[in-house]
């Protein structure tokens, strides 16, 4: 059975924490930045309105929508595109106005006297003059994202044009973008064990919980592995190709016979489950997405308040081919959160439980069972779940 509660817009305080830095990274440096901007009153949306040219009649990729500016918007346009005026360091490549914020490409072509944020305020100054003819327009800080490859440039020029889009997709399939705090998924050990609630944190499809047919995806780290580079301020990231692709270092027989075999069955109508743990398990899951099968996916931390899938994974969303579970006692926290071994067995665990008849056959190498279980109770807030079902709730027997 399935209860759920959803979550509005995220408070000056949630969005500050939402804010990404390159922790290490020196902001004077050249490079090219894409920038995210938002109103401070993003319900005003002062910038601009969407209009839905076409609804796709049903097909989320045909969907056809542009933003209709207002004076204000023009204005922040504009102000944007004389950036280099003031900073000639500064080329501004593109921008997109949004009804609430904006998204835009500089590429910082030398050194700068000052840091990057620093100049980006004096760009919400002009720009508040500009378009209200007073201070307090634009929220606190900005969100960035650096593009250290040439190769991510055309993609990131492609995400700002297809934000009209994505935001259209969002408003007609409006059910499969909000982020519920509080999923109930009821699962049982026996069919007379009275069931146990799981608690999630959710964004997605929730019928997909419903299927007859779920296989877990359990893959070892020995079956595939992405390649690995050095990334600024310390650590290692995952290499990606000019596509945006994850690089493939290791790719064993074994990975491919358990791809093929998912995939099979998710030809015959199965949803997958992947915990997304190892490189193998993140690979299956994106090539599922673009097989276009169902999917369920499990990750180690929350969501935040306006979080959204980004990519594919957006239009498997708006499609109804995905959902995207987090444990609720696993809050959202900004940046990366390290995937330890509790972690691990706790979500392989939660996989196991809610795909039953599919799911994986694992070793957790002398850990014991009730202590798994623990683990599983203490990120879910495990309940016993009632005799008498409320009407808000549906059940998921695993037999």
């Amino acid at each position: 059975m399935i209860a759920s509660g959803s979550v509005g817009a995220a408070s000056a305080e949630q969005s500050k924490k939402m804010l990404q830095r390159c922790w290490g990274w020196d902001y004077k440096s050249p490079c090219i930045y894409q920038i995210t901007i938002a109103l401070a009153d993003r319900r005003s949306m002062a910038l601009g309105r969407l209009v839905i040219d076409s609804d796709g009649e049903g097909d989320p990729i045909q969907v056809e929508a542009h933003v209709e500016l207002t004076a204000a918007g023009r204005a922040v346009e504009a102000e944007w595109r004389r950036m280099g005026e003031f900073t000639p360091a500064i080329r501004p490549l593109e921008i997109q106005v949004m009804p609430d914020h904006i998204h835009g490409i500089l590429r910082v072509t030398e050194r700068l006297a000052r840091p990057l944020g620093q100049i980006l305020a004096g760009f919400k100054t002009g720009s508040s003059k500009a378009a209200t003819g007073k201070p307090g327009f634009w929220s606190e800080g900005f969100q960035d994202t650096i593009l250290f490859h040439e190769g991510q440039l055309d993609s990131m020029f492609t995400y700002l044009r297809d934000n009209p889009r994505r935001l259209a997709v969002k408003r007609l399939h409006r059910k499969f973008f909000t982020v519920k705090r509080d999923l109930a998924v009821e699962v049982g050990l026996t069919p007379n064990s009275g069931g146990l609630a799981l608690h999630f944190q959710a964004i997605g499809n929730e019928a997909l919980l419903k299927s007859p047919m779920i296989f877990q995806v359990q893959c070892s780290r020995a079956y595939l592995a992405y390649k690995r580079v050095a990334k600024p301020g310390g650590g290692l990231k995952i290499a990606r190709d000019e596509a945006g692709r994850p690089i493939v270092e290791l790719k064993t027989p074994e990975f491919d016979e358990k791809l093929k075999m998912l995939l099979s069955m998710a030809e015959k109508g199965a949803v997958l489950m992947s915990p997304c743990i190892s490189d193998g398990e993140r690979e299956i899951a994106r090539r599922a997405m673009e097989a276009n099968a169902k999917l369920i996916t499990l990750s180690n931390k929350g969501f935040s308040p306006l979080f959204k899938p980004s990519g594919r994974a957006f239009d498997s969303a708006s499609e109804g081919r995905l959902l995207m579970l987090a444990p609720a006692g696993w809050p959202y926290c900004p940046g990366e959160k390290k995937m330890t071994r509790f972690d691990a067995c706790a979500l392989n665990r939660i996989a196991q439980l809610m795909a039953g008849d599919g799911a994986a056959e694992i070793n957790y190498h002398g850990m014991r069972p009730a202590n798994i279980d623990a683990l599983v109770r203490a990120a879910c807030l495990v309940g016993k779940s009632p005799a008498e079902p409320r009407p808000a709730t549906a059940s998921r027997r695993v037999a």
